[in-house]
This record gives structure tokens, sequence and C-alpha cells, in this order.
């Protein structure tokens, strides 16, 4: 079995982070909020500014991207002590081997010396993911109906939340 190893992304990563986005967005449509069509045309560069301005997680096996965990600060002046957590993807064969686990540990600790809290959005019907989360310590706080509208209707998401620190 390949060790896995979980770093951060910088811009320098940016085919590393193109490649796993588009996998996730062709394989998972149904769980993200983009498309592969709307982000495939995407210039490198575009990608390397998002890791500039997010911190994106990336799980590699033989130095070969498997996954990806991203979390965004909010920034307004008082919605700067909590993040966004997005764009969680393992690919097919790596899952249930511990990747997306690993790969939120690395997030959360990055984001518990950066915020005091942590929100999400998941599909209403993506079980394994909220379970996930779940063991991971959010909590659901509510679901917004209507979220996400494809060709094939809407989709409901499940909105959660992590509580990192109380810092003052």
């Amino acid at each position: 079995m390949s060790e896995l190893v979980i770093r951060r992304l910088s811009a320098a990563d940016a085919a590393d982070y193109r490649a796993i986005r588009l996998a996730a967005l062709s394989q998972d449509a149904p769980a993200f909020g983009s498309t592969y069509e709307a982000e495939a045309p995407r210039a490198l560069a575009e990608f390397a500014a998002r890791l500039e301005s997010a911190a994106v997680f990336a799980a590699f096996a033989d130095r070969v991207v498997v996954g990806m965990a991203g979390f965004r600060r909010c920034t307004g002046a008082r919605e700067a002590h909590k993040a966004f957590l997005w764009g969680t993807f393992v690919e097919p064969a790596w899952r249930r081997r511990g990747t997306a686990r690993a790969l939120l540990a690395a997030l959360l600790a990055a984001a518990t010396a950066e915020v005091e809290q942590l929100t999400l959005s998941v599909v209403q019907d993506n079980a394994a993911a909220i379970a996930l989360y779940r063991e991971c310590g959010f909590q659901v706080y509510g679901t917004e109906p209507r979220a996400l509208k494809s060709a094939h209707g809407y989709s409901d998401e499940v909105l959660m939340v992590r509580f990192l620190s109380a810092r003052a």
C-alpha cells in the first residue's frame, strides 16, 4: 500500500489542484456547486489564485493527488472569526482508507490556528459525507432547501458547524 502524504498546497501546486478539482467535478458532480464544464476551461493561473486565497490540503499517494479539502476564512469585520469548509473529495480507490479523515485532521489543525469555527454545507443525500463530518465533530444546524439546481432538479443541503475555540 502506498504511503499517504497530506500537505497544504501553494500556488506552485496549481496543476495538482486543477487535476483533483476537475476529477471531483466529473466524478461526483451532484456534490458540488460548480461544474466540470465551468471549471475545465479556466486557466491554470486561476487555480493558482484560489490557492493563494484559501487553505487547500491535498492527499498524495506516490506523488499523485488523490484527495482534497479546503477552507476559506470569511473577510467581513464581524465574520473573520469563522471560515467555510469546501471541496472535500477523495478518489474512489482511496475511499474507506482514512484519506478523508486525514485531510480533515490537517485542515482542522490549520483552521484552529486561524479561526474559531468552521461551517460547511453538504448535499442532503450524501450520507457518507454527513457521517464523516459528524465523526469529525461537526453538528447540523439547519437545512437549505433547493440549495443547488441542475438539469436533474434541486438538491437540499445540510448546514453544519464545528466550534474550534472560544477565543475572545
